[in-house]
């Protein structure tokens, strides 16, 4: 699959759609600004003033349901871009999303005529279905009026003539795909059809793009794979996402979540995840039977399931343990088991589940027709606020059930996926009838009154929006039972989707949404610190901690996620909840890029229940081991991290980060250790408010209004002086150095103090400023590389990013300073926060051994250690007091 090409069409393809939208949009009189008055003659015909464009018939009807769409969207409010934004937006990836349905369907024989609609199996440019359309079902169910038309067009060889066709055709055969796929092919609004103006005789139009790509891309019989869908999804919203995060800070809103934080998961990574969840229950299942001589692996590879990894080797009280736990599942049916992947996004993880559980029903002696029909009904669930990402996955999971079973279009299957609600639609006056056919139960009326109001905000919330305790057999029954029409479709949908949201399930997979707390739009942020305090900072921790409880207690959990939870203060008493409740049996812990992002990411496959002494199975993914877009052939890779460790371990080490690769012995230092904030006193210092306004470098000021040696805030203050060193932090540097910075502490401060916003909001946080001007230990705020840590003289004022420790006994700060200072030190650091922000709290859990010998050797090495580097300093020209002589003599 050249990744590639497709990436260069779907990005294209967009950009060429929402210009035609656009274009059309124009034509009718409508912009991004304002819609143009008409001239009406006669009852069925007007003409846009602005540019003399004539409608007819349906078309004046359509302009004016489009007109009424685009006022529903806030379209005369000031929001009109975004309304016509999000309409262009709609309309283009309907398109889209259609032509490429279309064209995985031809290239497999799928569509219902079997006759191509994109392309000619000949290789002529013209499509079979025009080349043969007088021949088929579609002509012989058109109207007496559309029959006449199709025949002026046939003979009629002019461009726009052949469009026109093309365009009717196309789009009666969306209208007749609508039988047998409705989730895609839904009955669209006429003013839809009135704003598609693909072409297919344009060489460098949408269709002819999509031609260059290879049919075996497409073709599964000849490797192609419904995968392609989702990188179609993928790179279709890479100008979406690049604009958003483009715009910098501010708040993301509702309609751009899907794009901001779409997320396509390589494949092998899918396969890990699947296996070792979805696999590692069956295993489990097939080890209860006390007949099976095969072991974990001998299963997985009988499968071809290429990066199962065993569970580790446990002693023998967990052993026992796990045989419970095995014959709890020995007799569960395959058809009960139930998979979901609440952010589902295309489809790519249910594809691959569903590939598995057809080798677990086959394995049962099931046909692939039956199996097929039994996955789509029985075991896989999906979620996704993106309606577009539904449909995609919709329609990769109806191709994966056409691919075994030829008849399974014509059986009105619906896959259990949806698009979580949002109850903006439904008004009191429909609620009101649909909980009368309840009649006096109560119950049922307030369920459904709890559904309606939940899914309020359903497009922002999505699948982290929770019920409990809502009895939905009832709701569906009454449901059933009604004969409201007009907005019956979109109740069912509630209730469904708010069972999917209240039952359990054996496995959860899923690549959550990544998105921090700052992009937050006021519902979500309130949402978040009321119902998810503990992992508030980022969507996909509360994905976690949402989905880890909506599993069974024998299930699994799995999710690819951000590396932050494993090690951040943040995320402590989510992380310790995780420890303490659930069991981590297996983590593959990727580097930056491994995911194609520039972060680090983790896999983490937790079970649903705390196992004491249980070692799960933890590694390390480089980014080299996948440079190139190579998948690693085999799991774990040779020479990266690997440990088989209790999760018991990490609770000894504070904060108790996920730090698989710590030593017993190093552990042990963490339990005999006194913390570091114990010998000495981290403490944060000055935030101006305004560096700008507030810093300056030293040689930008009149030396003589600097005061270098303040022994105290009462000594600055009588100095009268304006300008006092400050420590800043700086760049890397070790021992002593980075007495760049000066700060206006003028009449103690006065200025910064009172510095205030706007609103007259204080900005500045004068903090322990009773530490100010005294000798420290200071180290940087960021820390990208190794750790360094520095002396600093007494006279100095310290920054925020500038930490520093202190000690009335200045032996003991430099103990201090030399042992972090230390390979040992750093890599300590790496376990307790591998980010580059290495504040306070990291720092002071620091584990100290005060018996460690040769204590004065050590500090009067230190001692020289600091003398070497402040004369080294002091060459530079760029020092203050005490220069010395420029380096070069």
């Amino acid at each position: 699959m050249d990744k590639k090409l497709i990436k260069t069409f779907a990005i294209e393809a967009r950009v060429k759609l929402r210009e035609s939208v656009m274009s059309k949009l124009a034509n009718l009189g409508i912009t991004d600004e304002k819609t143009s008055e008409i001239t009406e003659i006669g009852n069925d015909t007007i003409i846009i003033n602005d540019n003399n464009e004539r409608l007819t018939g349906n078309d004046v009807k359509n302009r004016a349901k489009l007109i009424e769409e685009l006022n529903k969207r806030g379209y005369q409010t000031e929001k009109h871009k975004i309304a016509y934004d999000t309409l262009v937006e709609e309309v283009a990836y309907t398109w889209f999303n259609r032509l490429i349905a279309i064209r995985f369907m031809e290239v497999n024989d799928y569509l219902p005529e079997r006759e191509r609609v994109l392309s000619s199996e000949s290789g002529i440019k013209q499509p079979d279905i025009i080349t043969h359309l007088l021949d088929t079902e579609m002509y012989a169910e058109f109207d007496l009026a559309t029959k006449e038309r199709v025949t002026e067009l046939l003979s009629d060889s002019s461009a726009d003539a052949v469009d026109e066709l093309y365009q009717l055709v196309f789009i009666k055969q969306c209208n007749s795909l609508n039988q047998q796929l409705p989730d895609l092919f839904e009955k669209i609004d006429d003013y839809t059809e009135l704003l598609f103006t693909v072409s297919y005789i344009n060489d460098n139009g949408v269709i002819a793009s999509l031609l260059n790509i290879p049919e075996d891309a497409f073709n599964v019989d000849e490797g192609g794979q419904v995968e392609i869908i989702g990188w179609m999804y993928q790179y279709y919203n890479t100008e979406p996402k690049d604009k958003v995060f483009a715009r910098g800070s501010r708040k993301i809103r509702a309609d751009e979540i899907p794009a901001a934080t779409q997320l396509f998961t390589p494949d092998w990574i899918v396969r890990y995840m699947v296996e070792n969840s979805l696999g590692r229950y069956y295993i489990d299942q097939k080890l209860a039977n006390p007949n099976e001589t095969r072991t974990e692996k001998e299963i997985a590879d009988e499968f071809g399931w290429q990066y199962y990894l065993p569970t580790a080797e446990q002693p023998e009280d967990v052993q026992l343990q796990i045989q419970d736990e095995r014959k709890a599942k020995g007799d569960f049916a395959l058809q009960e088991l139930k998979l979901i992947d609440p952010s589902m996004g295309s489809g790519h993880i249910l594809v691959y589940a569903f590939d598995v559980f057809m080798q677990l029903y086959e394995a049962k002696g099931e046909s692939p027709r039956t199996a097929s029909e039994l996955i789509l009904e029985n075991n896989l669930f999906g979620l996704d606020i993106d309606k577009r990402a539904f449909q995609l996955a919709y329609f990769a999971l109806m191709m994966k059930g056409r691919q075994y079973s030829r008849r399974i279009l014509a059986k009105q299957l619906r896959p259990n996926v949806y698009a979580v609600p949002n109850n903006s639609e439904i008004g009191e006056a429909e609620l009101q009838l649909v909980q009368m056919q309840f009649n006096d139960q109560k119950k049922a009326q307030q369920d459904l009154l709890t559904l309606v109001e939940g899914f309020k905000n359903g497009a922002e919330l999505g699948s982290l929006i929770q019920f409990e305790g809502l009895d939905f057999e009832n709701l569906k029954s009454g449901l059933n039972n009604t004969n409201i029409s007009f907005f019956d479709q979109s109740i069912k949908e509630i209730i469904l989707v708010g069972e999917l949201l209240q039952q359990q399930y054996e496995i959860g997979i899923t690549n959550p949404p990544y998105m921090g707390s700052s992009g937050f739009g006021s519902v979500l942020s309130k949402f978040s610190k009321k119902q998810y305090p503990n992992s508030k900072n980022d969507l996909f921790a509360m994905f976690m901690e949402r989905w880890n409880n909506a599993i069974s207690f024998t299930g699994y959990n799995t999710m690819v996620t951000m590396q932050s939870w494993m090690f951040l203060s943040s995320y402590e008493v989510m992380r310790k909840n995780i420890l303490a409740k659930n069991t981590i049996t297996n983590m593959m812990h990727m580097e930056n890029m491994v995911m194609g992002i520039a972060f680090g990411t983790a896999v983490t496959i937790i079970k649903n229940n705390y196992v004491k002494g249980f070692k799960g199975t933890y590694h390390q993914i480089k980014t080299v081991d996948v440079s190139s877009n190579l998948e690693p052939s085999i799991i774990p890779i040779p020479g990266n991290r690997f440990n088989q460790i209790t999760q018991d371990e990490f609770s000894k080490i504070p904060g108790s980060p996920i730090a698989y690769w710590v030593s017993k012995n190093l552990i042990h230092d963490f339990v005999i250790g006194k913390r570091m904030n114990e010998v000495v006193e981290p403490k944060v210092g000055l935030q101006t408010g305004d560096n700008n306004r507030f810093l300056r470098e030293w040689w930008e000021v009149d030396i003589n209004k600097i005061k270098f040696n303040s022994q105290s805030v009462q000594d600055a203050l009588e100095s009268k002086k304006k300008w006092f060193p400050y420590n800043k932090g700086g760049s890397f540097r070790r021992w002593y150095g980075n007495y760049d910075y000066v700060v206006n502490w003028e009449n103690d401060g006065q200025e910064i103090k009172n510095f205030v916003d706007d609103k007259g909001k204080v900005r500045s946080r004068p903090q322990n400023t009773d530490y100010y001007f005294k000798e420290a230990i200071t180290w940087s705020d960021v820390t990208s590389g190794i750790f360094s840590m520095r002396y600093r003289e007494q006279g100095s004022i310290f920054d925020s990013t500038g930490h520093s420790a202190f000690n009335s006994s200045l032996e003991n700060s430099l103990f201090i300073l030399g042992l972090l200072n230390t390979p040992v030190g750093n890599y300590i650091f790496k376990i307790l926060n591998p980010t580059i922000h290495m504040h306070i709290g990291y720092v002071s859990l620091f584990p100290v051994i005060q018996y460690i010998t040769h204590k004065e050797y050590i500090i009067d090495n230190v001692k020289e250690s600091i003398n070497i580097c402040k004369k080294d300093w002091l060459i530079n020209e760029n020092a203050w007091k005490d220069f010395l002589h420029p380096n070069l003599i």
